[in-house]
């Protein structure tokens, strides 16, 4: 019998097509497999068996029909717990909103539906998708956080409950745990998937992030999610196709950028060492690889995030601060306390610094195909207390281009570690070919923690 463990998202999309697999046998799997880890991972918020299974069993009679609902059609995808659902709650990670019932669904549940995909629950976030974490552990090790805010997602992924699932990014909250658990996680272009019902935390920066196995799922899953929607007035959309030839995509092999940045020094000599050896393979690959060196305005550009996150967490969540103080945690407090104390012209400011970032960038993307960073520091630190720092992340995100974090091996400790390839604005295809291409050449198999 064929099982999840050994199948992609469009594997067993081409499976439940050819009557090889039922849908409700493969939910069963993804059950069975939640009912094993869960226990020790603790990935879900809200797991409801009898409505996933309902789903399942409604794709297979429509299948019965030779009618099929979509590219999704019977595929098992969890969601983070601050995209809004109507027949699930939505928690947004915290007690305040705990057992939170809204009456629409978010435009990627909408798509996510219309596609056929059977959503199976929604998965842990940490406080806000910005503090307190979650009760989620790493799947590789009980003893280290999945990373944070996607903390659910990432692991979900990672031990084999589902092919597939979906996170939010603000600074790092979808490359970082997507490294730390050791599955791929994309982040696109900003404006290419609409954010509409989606708990907001920064206008500037949120992102919708997807997490799979492969990259050819990662383009499965943004065929479906990608496009313009007005209900989000920065969502002009992108395109995906369902499926991409990459024997035949690439015209020629790939020009990369090696980017250190300043903070190269922080980086653990495991991960140093991964990332050198991925991008020695690589070179040896045929791959043009050069070093680029930041340009200067960069230096600052983490302070430029911490005031379009504050500031944004302080409009978005200054009612519950106000009438909930005690039930947040200090370090929520603290942010929307900090951004309280930003004024109209530092925010401004902060604005007009992307477009110096972006405009000091453009000629370095022009040079090469992809930038190449480390994705983190480190491996997924001891305890769920701290889930990591978005130090590698957080300035792609502020300048809104697609990122990608692939799996590259794992340290003295075990624990995975993940390579970032950055493309340029739009090009999300082009970063895609790329990433797939670099993880042909490195042959690192995906493996459930």
């Amino acid at each position: 019998m064929i099982t999840h463990d050994l199948l992609t998202a469009t594997d067993a999309a081409a499976y439940i097509k050819s009557g090889a697999i039922s849908s409700t046998a493969l939910i069963q799997q993804c059950l069975d497999r939640i009912e094993h880890r869960e226990p020790l991972v603790h990935a879900w918020q809200h797991l409801d068996v009898d409505l996933a299974m309902t789903q399942a069993i409604s794709c297979d009679q429509v299948l019965s029909q030779s009618t099929s609902l979509g590219p999704l059609h019977g595929i098992p995808i969890a969601i983070k717990d601050i995209f809004a659902t109507t027949d699930m709650p939505t928690s947004w990670g915290t007690p305040i909103h705990a057992n939170q019932h809204l009456p629409y669904d978010a435009a990627v549940v909408e798509r996510l539906r219309a596609a056929g995909a059977v959503i199976m629950g929604k998965t842990v976030s940490t406080e806000y998708a910005l503090a307190r974490a979650g009760k989620t552990q790493n799947p590789h090790d009980p003893n280290h956080t999945p990373g944070g805010s996607s903390s659910g997602s990432a692991a979900a992924v990672a031990a084999g409950m589902v092919p597939l699932a979906i996170g939010t990014q603000t600074s790092g909250s979808v490359l970082r745990p997507a490294a730390y658990c050791g599955v791929v996680g994309f982040k696109p272009s900003f404006g290419s998937i609409s954010r509409h019902g989606v708990m907001p935390v920064s206008r500037d920066l949120d992102h919708v992030g997807l997490f799979a196995h492969t990259v050819t799922d990662i383009v499965y899953l943004c065929s479906v999610l990608m496009g313009a929607d007005g209900r989000d007035p920065d969502c002009l959309g992108g395109s995906m196709p369902a499926s991409i030839d990459f024997n035949v995509s690439l015209k020629q092999t790939p020009r990369i950028g090696f980017v250190r940045t300043s903070a190269w020094p922080e980086v653990d000599p495991d991960v140093q060492a991964a990332l050198l050896q991925s991008l020695d393979y690589c070179r040896r690959a045929g791959a043009i690889v050069i070093e680029i060196a930041m340009p200067e305005p960069w230096e600052s550009y983490l302070s430029t995030v911490d005031i379009l996150m504050t500031c944004g967490a302080a409009i978005n969540h200054g009612q519950d601060y106000d009438c909930h103080h005690e039930d947040m945690s200090p370090k929520l407090r603290q942010v929307i306390e900090r951004g309280r104390t930003h004024s109209s012209l530092a925010y401004a400011t902060a604005r007009q610094k992307v477009v110096d970032y972006s405009v000091a960038l453009a000629p370095l993307l022009a040079q090469v195909d992809v930038m190449v960073t480390p994705v983190t520091p480190g491996t997924a630190p001891a305890g769920l207390n701290d889930t990591g720092s978005p130090i590698f992340c957080a300035p792609w995100t502020l300048l809104g281009v697609p990122t990608i974090s692939l799996p590259i091996g794992k340290g003295a400790n075990h624990l995975p570690i993940g390579m970032q390839l950055v493309g340029s604005r739009g090009q999300d295809r082009s970063l895609l070919e790329v990433a797939q291409w670099v993880m042909a050449k490195l042959g690192y198999p995906y493996s459930t923690g």
